[in-house]
C-alpha cells in the first residue's frame, strides 16, 4: 500500500481502507503506550507532545524495523535500555544515539529486525554456519573502531566542555589520563587499524554470505 497502491487496487483491495485500518491500529496502540506511560509514571503533560519525544518514537521506529509489525517493539525496548545504560555511563549519550541511526541508516536501512528476517533464507537452507565465523573475525576490528572512536570522543568532550578540569576522567566504567599523548594515540590507532581491518574483514562476509545464500537457494531447489 505505501509503496505501489495501484498494484494493491488492481488485485482487488482498497488502499484507502487498508490505510484507514493501518491509521486506527497505530492510534490504538499509541493510546494504550500513552494510557501505560501515564499510569507508570504518574504524570502527563505537554512534554509528552514535544518535538523530542516525537522523535524518540520515531527513532525507535526506524532501528528495529519500520518495516515489520514487530520492528517498533524491538526499537522501543532497545532505545530504551541504551538510554537508561548511556545515560550512567556517559554524559554524551545522545551523541551516541545519533551516531548510531546514523549507522543504521547507512548500512541496516530495515532495522535490527530487518537485520535478523534477512538470514531466514540461510536458517531455512542450513548455512547459517557457513557466514557465523565471518561475523566472529569481522567483529574483533568492528569493536576496535568502536571503542577508538568511543575514546576520541569522549577525550574531545572533555577537552571541549571542561578544559580546566582534572584530565583524569571515567567513561563507561574506564578512567583515563584525557591529556596524554598514549591516550589520544591509542584512539587514533584503533580507529585507522580498525576501519581498514574492518572493511577487508565484511568483504570477506559478503562473499561467504552469497556463497551461503546461494547454496541454501540450491537446497530449497534440491528439495
Amino acid at each position: 500500500v505505501r509503496d505501489n497502491p495501484e498494484r494493491v487496487q488492481f488485485v482487488g483491495y482498497d488502499p484507502h481502507v487498508v490505510r484507514y485500518i493501518a491509521f486506527c491500529f497505530s492510534g490504538f496502540f499509541a493510546g494504550i503506550a500513552g494510557s501505560l506511560a501515564a499510569i507508570n509514571f504518574e504524570i502527563a503533560n505537554s512534554a509528552y507532545l514535544g518535538a523530542v519525544q516525537s522523535g524518540t518514537v520515531l527513532f525507535a521506529a526506524y532501528i528495529g524495523g519500520i518495516g515489520f509489525f514487530i520492528g517498533p517493539i524491538v526499537g522501543a525496548i532497545f532505545v530504551t535500555i541504551l538510554s537508561l545504560g548511556l545515560s550512567d555511563l556517559t554524559t554524551v549519550w545522545q551523541l551516541y544515539f545519533g551516531l548510531f541511526f546514523i549507522a543504521v541508516v547507512m548500512y541496516a536501512p530495515g532495522g535490527i529486525t530487518g537485520l535478523l528476517m534477512m538470514h531466514r533464507p540461510l536458517i531455512r537452507g542450513g548455512t547459517l554456519g557457513n557466514v557465523l565465523p565471518s561475523y566472529a573475525v569481522a567483529l574483533i576490528p568492528t569493536l576496535a573502531l568502536m571503542i577508538g572512536l568511543m575514546l576520541g570522543i569522549e577525550c574531545i568532550v572533555h577537552y571541549t566542555m571542561n578544559p580546566m578540569e582534572d584530565p583524569n576522567i571515567k567513561a563507561f566504567g574506564i578512567p583515563f589520563n584525557t591529556a596524554s599523548p598514549l591516550t589520544w594515540a591509542t584512539s587514533v590507532i584503533l580507529i585507522v587499524g580498525g576501519f581498514i581491518v574492518a572493511r577487508m574483514t565484511w568483504k570477506r562476509v559478503a562473499v561467504a554470505w552469497d556463497e551461503a545464500l546461494t547454496a541454501a537457494r540450491a537446497k530449497e531447489l534440491a528439495a
